[in-house]
């Protein structure tokens, strides 16, 4: 839903999840410092909306990492009030008709 980069591959900017260990948590070795959470966190876009350029058109996408309709960019998560490792990704789409 949010397209494909020049290569044909994933917009990599378009991340659904941000999310960094601490050094009180298992797994020591995927531990970074506050600082440190976009450059050794898991930054990725890893959630996807799936369907037939053919068969839909896009009218409006949105991510969500606050559980109130917002993304908030460079946020990580889970938080209190956003208890997920991954951002709610949303779209409307239209049936193509004959024609269009």
């Amino acid at each position: 839903c949010w397209g494909m980069d020049d290569s044909g591959g994933v917009q990599p900017s378009n991340y659904t999840t941000f999310n960094a260990r601490t050094y009180l948590q298992p797994q020591l070795n995927k531990a970074c410092r506050s600082s440190d959470k976009q450059k050794g966190g898991d930054v990725n876009p890893k959630d996807f909306i799936l369907f037939g350029e053919k068969d839909f058109i896009v009218r409006k996408t949105w991510k969500d990492n606050t559980g109130e309709r917002i993304y908030v960019e460079g946020m990580a998560f889970p938080t209190l009030s956003f208890p997920s490792d991954h951002g709610i990704l949303s779209t409307e789409l239209r049936p193509m008709m004959e024609g269009n």
